[in-house]
């Protein structure tokens, strides 16, 4: 008999932990698994590459639309505020409601290991204690310290008890939990995934037409749409800069936006598209919205830059080095355990968007440069993110975990 797994995505849309699902799903499933996957998307699109690989389970119940907790690192609302004291209310709610949820999906599909694709799902965790199937949780990001700590180490205390092991995608998400000694060997840390067999084409000119980006211009490209936590204000401000020396570059950017929410998210957005407005006059950009594929807009590229000033893994840079392109970055903590300065990438700091107008410029006119930095990525990606290798580590201890529960 096939062995199950059932994955819970905490996500409604499809970003980079979802491309890591998607990656993850499509792994188990050739390795000879049942997948499953519990998820709260509606939109085709983002579900698309996970119908591949597995059965989705639709899991709005109860008029929740999703179960995802308001303690991830972008979350970042004070408790005693109104909108904190809410967001504390509605997470009561999808907590308890949400192991629910799970436990039903669990009875029904009868997994033998539970799969949480970040710890914004704990609850998801403690169903799976409740069932007798063990569960394993992907850590992809910081834990929110929060006003008092309270929330930071619950989640730790619960993530600890309830899951047989967890995956972190770097030393800092690993450290963050302060594991006991005699507890340490159940943390793993796994470096993300890069595979190009995510490409839909494998030409850069053919990327570039099919999103309607000129043949005869550099392209520079952000994922993460109009946000204040992507750094989506100092791209902007930066292309502004490099536009008034050089009308022969476009600057692209592509996710979905933020653009309502409390007054400073709005705020936020329109000094933005003030910009965006401005940059259109000239043809220098192009707002993309969500798209299917990454890896084809990065091929279509000439720069990707990654300009977030929240530390947290960027799976643009790995995606960019993948391909062999010339990265920009923020430098946060992640960022500089990450990249050595001036070898595989740039760092510039957050907020100063003269310095990345001026490393932009630097790249746009020196090709040699840009090939260096890209063919240092590319072995770096070969070394410590292929998705073959990474993915093996992961399946081998959750078959392990599999063989003790059956043996």
């Amino acid at each position: 008999m096939k062995k199950r797994i059932l994955f819970v995505d905490e996500d409604q849309q499809r970003n980079g932990s979802t491309v890591s699902l998607e990656y993850l799903v499509k792994g188990f499933h050739s390795r000879g698994y049942d997948t499953f996957v519990l998820t709260w998307k509606k939109d085709p699109g983002a579900k698309s590459v996970l119908k591949q690989s597995a059965t989705l389970i639709d899991g709005t119940r109860w008029g929740l639309p999703s179960i995802t907790l308001h303690v991830h690192f972008v979350y970042d609302i004070p408790v005693l505020s109104w909108s904190g004291l809410k967001s504390v209310t509605f997470d009561s709610l999808k907590f308890f409601l949400g192991i629910m949820i799970v436990f039903k999906t669990i009875r029904e599909t009868q997994p033998d290991v539970v799969y949480i694709n970040e710890y914004s799902v704990v609850q998801a965790s403690i169903a799976s204690w409740l069932s007798g199937k063990p569960s394993v949780a992907h850590i992809r990001s910081q834990l929110l310290n929060g006003t008092f700590g309270i929330r930071r180490f619950l989640l730790s205390r619960l993530m600890l008890t309830t899951n047989k092991a967890i995956f972190a995608i770097t030393e800092r998400e690993a450290n963050q939990l302060h594991w006991p000694v005699n507890q340490q060997h159940r943390i793993h840390v796994v470096g993300e995934f890069f595979s190009h067999t995510g490409l839909t084409v494998h030409d850069s000119k053919k990327c570039k037409e099919a999103f309607g980006l000129p043949l005869d211009r550099s392209i520079i490209t952000m994922l993460g749409g109009i946000k204040d936590i992507k750094g989506t204000i100092d791209f902007l401000r930066a292309a502004e800069i490099v536009v008034s020396k050089n009308d022969r570059v476009v600057f692209v950017i592509a996710g979905s936006d933020y653009k309502d929410g409390n007054s400073g998210r709005r705020a936020y957005f329109h000094e933005c598209m003030r910009i965006v407005d401005s940059l259109k006059k000239k043809g220098s950009v192009r707002m993309l919205g969500a798209i299917g594929n990454s890896l084809d807009l990065i091929l279509a590229s000439d720069i990707v830059v990654s300009p977030s000033p929240r530390t947290h893994f960027s799976r643009p840079v790995i995606e960019a080095w993948g391909l062999g392109k010339p990265v920009i970055a923020t430098r946060t903590d992640h960022m500089q355990d990450l990249v050595t300065q001036g070898t595989d990438a740039f760092l510039v700091d957050a907020g100063d968007h003269d310095s990345l107008a001026s490393c932009l410029s630097t790249l746009l006119v020196d090709e040699q440069l840009r090939d260096r930095l890209g063919v240092a990525g590319k072995s770096r990606v070969a070394e410590e993110f292929d998705a073959d290798k990474n993915i093996q580590r992961i399946v081998d201890i959750c078959d392990s975990l599999v063989s003790q529960k059956n043996g």
